[in-house]
């Protein structure tokens, strides 16, 4: 629970600056027992790789977005439903583990009944907190893991892929 008490204790400073900001954002309908959102946008050059990913409901792929539902934020880790499919494999119920002090976060997928690191954040912090919501942001990368890029690679037919690409920004919106 470290990320929703260091939620509440910061809501209440930042509520009358940032609450405009909340505000403004557009509605999501989501899917019953979420409490939030998580955005992944990609780079533009990457559509035509982003048109082989299949979301896996309740996750959604707009354009170069993808977004997955949030059903629980509990200490450290933000939890997700649905996932993506890339080629054969399934990815599933991402899940992100944020470093605070580190401004890091890791995003695991279950493939194959195994946690796997696909994505990390850099940059990933508090960027707005409101009386009734958080966002977080931070910049998107593949993982560095050389085999899990080559399987992406394989999957789906490209050899662009490297570890560590810089992909997008990932943004986090979770209802207190």
């Amino acid at each position: 629970m470290r990320i929703r008490s260091a939620l509440v204790a910061t809501a209440a400073a930042v509520a009358l600056v940032a609450a405009p900001a909340i505000a403004a954002s557009p509605a999501q309908a989501a899917p019953e027992g979420t409490i939030g959102t998580t955005l992944i946008s990609f780079k533009k050059e990457y559509a035509g790789i982003i048109k082989l990913i299949a979301p896996i409901k309740p996750a959604k792929f707009i354009g170069s977005e993808l977004t997955s539902p949030v059903t629980e934020a509990d200490g450290d880790v933000i939890v997700h439903s649905g996932g993506i499919k890339v080629g054969n494999i399934k990815a599933m119920a991402p899940n992100i583990t944020i470093n605070v002090p580190k401004k890091r976060a890791k995003v695991y997928f279950e493939i194959d009944g195994k946690s796997t690191l696909l994505f990390t954040a850099k940059h990933f912090k508090e960027k707005a907190a409101g009386s009734d919501a958080v966002v977080w942001k931070g910049d998107l990368h593949l993982t560095k893991n050389k085999a899990v890029v080559e399987l992406l690679n394989t999957a789906l037919g490209v050899d662009s892929l490297t570890p560590g690409l810089g992909l997008g920004q990932i943004r986090s919106t979770i209802r207190k």
